[in-house]
């Protein structure tokens, strides 16, 4: 059974995005392929990737990830050289546009989810840390990005803290490595 988190969040608008992301999507159960990752130089930026534990800056970096079901989601874990950064991913519920929840340790971000013939944009709607809600402008914000890029899946994601600055980010291509039914993809 195909994958479901992103049909879910942009029913029929799903349907415009590229075959590249809709495979990714809805039939890679893990994918590799190389990212470069980079971090803000700001003292308060290197304190939250410490922190945090997220990935060392580098270009090239051999990138895997796997897509495990949770209740009401998936459980995005990526492997940057083998480094783990893991987040959980769900449908958001009760919104007046496509929506996806991603949990970043403390953080909850409620994300707003577009498609378009070119791809899809994440860009933040509302942040939590813990049970409180943070202004935007106090918040941390992630925005990502999918696109086909010679055709391959292609991804861009970059972090930024109000007075911080960038903190985090990494833009790579990914390909499926495990599909969950080959007779099924697109």
């Amino acid at each position: 059974m195909p994958r479901t988190l992103y049909q879910t969040i942009l029913g029929p608008e799903f349907d415009k995005v590229p075959a590249e992301i809709r495979r990714m999507h809805s039939f890679a159960r893990v994918a590799r392929g190389t990212a470069d990752v980079t971090r803000g130089s700001s003292w308060g930026a290197k304190l939250i990737c410490r922190v945090a534990k997220l990935p060392e800056a580098r270009m090239g970096v051999p990138v895997e990830t796997s897509f495990e079901p949770i209740v009401g989601g998936e459980r995005w874990t990526r492997r940057f050289d083998g480094q783990p950064f893991q987040t959980d991913m769900m449908a958001g519920t009760g919104e007046a546009y496509p929506c996806m929840l991603e949990r970043l340790g403390p953080f909850l971000f409620k994300m707003r989810v577009t498609a378009s013939d070119k791809g899809i944009d994440i860009t933040p709607a509302d942040v939590s840390l813990g049970p409180l809600p943070l202004p935007l402008r106090l918040a941390p914000r992630a925005v990502g990005r999918e696109r086909v890029v010679d055709g391959r899946y292609s991804f861009t994601v970059e972090v930024t803290f109000p007075l911080i600055g960038k903190v985090f980010g990494y833009n790579g291509r990914l390909e499926p490595a495990v599909l969950i039914d080959d007779a099924k993809a697109v």
